[in-house]
């Protein structure tokens, strides 16, 4: 060994004693022999030292040096580069190993560039003893060279998740001592002790280089990460790396004074601060048991603002916020004035309802007074439909980070105070949505357009999320009262049943109507809406003419609306001249304006045979226009409250829906009476003071009649319905092929309900009353 060695590794150890040995025999090992080990011990309490002495007596290379208190790896750092005497450094922790050549290779890519940092590449080992990975290879170099401001660039891209591992580097001992210059010489960092060094020694680096090869064995799971959250004292030490990048910040503020790029110095910090802060907050959150994990939160919370944290994770962990969104605090509406609202949606293409309730939305609050913004998460939507004096935005980013970010941009830039969201139902990321929102000061209420069944029958676990986040909105609204019995009986109190708003359609039908007269001869039935088969059960159609024509019926069907998912007008006039119905019933596609009106206006009677619908708008159109309605159950709807100008007959009971259309137009007073009476529920619809209801809405003032308390009936009409639902749903899947969620659904119906007392006995008779219908 020659008096002054040509490279110095430092080893930080505290309490390593089963793993220190092979760290130094490694080092030991390395075929470049002029190098000395600095072993730092961290007042160690085990046999580490001892093991290190037993080293040290074999070769003169190791060196000890001893803490007399414990002081963080990092102030093991730095008594290790201020004692070192080589021109360059190498770190390797006490419970990992150096590649046999890792000295030498290092040292001769360092002096062949005169770079201060060299990068190399790792092998990560599992606690299985497997490598690889896609965490190995993120770990592995990027860049093979860069200078200047570069360095720091390449190193710490801005927007990419912090990666600040001294031992995966070279250095030289200059920039090291450096750095630590720049920082308070008692700081001690219990966590993410290295990056905050290495952030420094890129900003002050001149040069750096890398190789492929790769030099550094890392053992994953033996020190502080990837374990449990399952005390408060972990939960501590996990937030403890938010204060160990915070500590820099007024080196960083120093250095920017004269720094040759200072938006990029303080834009790469501000990036490593908000990576760290939504690691931390994405560790505590999906690796917290549940006991501890609002007290682990807590922890986080304590270091980084609530607001803070929910930026940084959108940021660099989006999926992370459907996890936090479940713990968010509920924020009721009401708690500052509103003058901005958004409404969201996912596009605005297609005839679905949720459109036309939006666009109504947004008219109702213009003119109350408020600026509304409209905005769809998905390009294409047609411009020309949006009101006067609204505002529409399209998100175009590609991935969800991505949109999020948007969507902070755009609350923050239009000041919004609260957001409709118009899709909590269909799509997984709202929860997301909602706490960025939140963060940017705007609440979100959830607007929810189907019966609470429609995630059951679709087989998807749409319900359960809307349930586990539910705090994260201001408000859920869903549209009958039955909803609100069932989102209440599931624990979820922030919730109320507002009405759809009156379509176009009812609107150009002015005041009220003359009833009309019972047809005479031949009878005209219309439907319209989208040609939509798992929802609206356009099939059933064909199965009422059918059963129409077994009477001896003298009828005809217009099928009015656009193609929709696979089915068309054309695919469904084929199956109706294959069934011998082709001169009862034709699908026209889709009419607008005073044509549609021309043709309500021509029927006698408006036929519905859909499985399960959240406000059906065509019942109330048709109901407009003074047409009787004959439909299939659906005994939620509020529209059929105190609605006597509806006939029904259970679900899928084809023969009973046609008797009752037959004896009705043959009944002349009857008639006029269902007539009168889907009048008097028109004018109800047209009556309902929706700006009142709307204000209500945004101030947090909801009359509490929207929020009724359950009753053990609506509790046994829900487990009935979601039974109802569960087995049409698999049903459904096993015709299509499909293989849905149907246990997830059945476990649903039968646990649903488990709050209200008594319900075991009607869940059993639910069972077989189903079956006979």
């Amino acid at each position: 060994m020659t008096s002054t060695p040509l490279l110095s590794v430092v080893v930080p150890v505290f309490n390593d004693e089963e793993t220190i040995a092979a760290t130094l025999e490694s080092c030991l090992a390395q075929t470049l022999r002029e190098i000395e080990v600095i072993c730092v011990d961290d007042a160690s309490t085990d046999q580490t030292v001892r093991v290190v002495e037993g080293f040290q007596a074999r070769d003169p290379r190791i060196r000890l040096v001893r803490h007399s208190t414990n002081r963080s790896a990092f102030q093991a750092r730095r008594t290790g580069i201020l004692a070192a005497s080589a021109a360059h450094v190498l770190f390797v922790d006490g419970d990992d190993e150096l590649e046999t050549n890792a000295a030498r290779t290092a040292l001769a890519h360092a002096r062949r560039s005169r770079a201060d940092i060299v990068g190399f590449g790792v092998t990560i080992i599992g606690q299985d003893g497997q490598s690889g990975g896609s965490y190995e290879q993120r770990l592995q170099p990027t860049h093979r060279s860069l200078d200047g401001s570069d360095v720091l660039r390449g190193l710490f891209p801005v927007g990419e998740p912090a990666q600040g591992q001294l031992w995966r580097h070279l250095f030289t001992s200059k920039v090291l001592r450096d750095a630590y210059a720049m920082l308070p010489e008692d700081l001690v960092l219990t966590r993410v002790n290295d990056l905050p060094l290495a952030f420094l020694v890129a900003a002050l680096a001149t040069r750096y280089v890398s190789t492929r090869k790769r030099l550094y064995r890392y053992h994953l799971g033996r020190g502080g990460s990837g374990h449990r959250v399952d005390s408060i004292e972990r939960a501590r030490f996990y937030a403890g790396a938010i204060g160990s990048v915070e500590s820099i910040r007024p080196a960083v503020a120093a250095l920017a004074v004269q720094y040759a790029d200072r938006a990029l110095l303080l834009d790469s910090y501000e990036s490593v601060r908000q990576s760290i802060v939504a690691y931390v907050c994405q560790q505590v959150v999906t690796r917290s048991d549940d006991r501890v994990v609002m007290d682990a939160l807590e922890q986080v919370f304590a270091v980084s603002s609530p607001r803070d944290v929910v930026r940084a994770v959108a940021r660099f962990y989006p999926d992370t916020l459907t996890d936090l969104a479940r713990l968010a605090p509920h924020e009721p509406p009401g708690k500052k004035p509103v003058l901005s609202v958004l409404l969201a949606t996912s596009s605005l293409l297609g005839a679905g309802g949720v459109t036309g309730v939006l666009l109504a939305q947004a008219r109702y609050l213009i003119e109350a007074g408020y600026r509304v913004t409209i905005a769809a998460r998905k390009p294409g939507s047609d411009h020309t439909v949006v009101p006067s004096g609204v505002d529409f935005v399209e998100l175009r980013g590609r991935g969800l980070s991505a949109q999020l970010a948007e969507w902070a941009d755009l609350c923050r830039s239009r000041s919004i105070d609260v957001v409709i969201d118009h899709q909590v139902l269909y799509t997984p990321h709202w929860p997301a949505f909602a706490l960025v929102a939140w963060a940017e000061g705007a609440g979100t209420i959830g607007w929810v357009h189907s019966f609470v069944a429609r995630p059951v029958y679709d087989g998807t676990d749409r319900l359960t999320l809307l349930e586990r986040c539910s705090s994260a909105l201001a408000l859920l609204v869903v549209l009958s009262p039955l909803d609100v019995s069932y989102f209440k009986l599931r624990g979820v109190r922030n919730v109320a049943h507002i009405p759809n708003p009156p379509s176009p359609l009812m609107l150009s039908s002015g005041e009220d109507r003359a009833p009309r007269s019972a047809p005479l001869g031949r009878v005209s039935l219309v439907w319209w809406g989208r040609l939509e088969e798992s929802t609206k059960r356009i099939s059933e159609l064909l199965n009422v003419s059918q059963e129409l024509c077994e009477l001896g019926a003298d009828f005809h069907l217009t099928v009015i609306g656009p193609d929709w998912n696979g089915t068309t007008a054309r695919r469904f006039n084929a199956d109706a001249r294959r069934r011998g119905l082709g001169n009862r019933v034709k699908a026209v596609g889709p009419l607008h304006g005073p044509t549609l009106l021309d043709a309500i206006d021509a029927a006698d009677m408006f036929l519905s045979t859909s499985i399960i619908e959240g406000y059906q708008l065509t019942i109330a159109e048709a109901q407009s226009r003074g047409l009787p309605v004959a439909m299939y159950e659906l005994p939620w709807l509020s529209l059929l409250q105190n609605n006597d100008g509806v006939v029904t007959a259970p679900q899928g009971d084809a023969a009973s829906l046609a008797r009752q259309i037959v004896q009705l137009t043959g009944d002349p007073d009857r008639y006029a009476a269902l007539s009168r009476a889907s009048v008097r529920a028109s004018r109800r619809v047209r009556d309902t003071d929706l700006a009142r209801l709307y204000g209500e809405l945004l101030t947090g003032d909801v009359p509490a009649e929207y929020s009724p308390e359950p009753t053990q009936a609506d509790a046994a009409l829900l487990l009935e319905l979601m039974t109802f639902y569960a087995e049409r749903g698999s049903s459904r899947a096993r015709s299509l092929g499909a293989r849905r969620i149907s246990a997830h659904a059945y476990a649903r119906a039968r646990a649903a309900l488990v709050r209200v007392p008594g319900l075991r006995r009607v869940a059993r008779r639910a069972r077989h009353w189903l079956r006979r219908r």
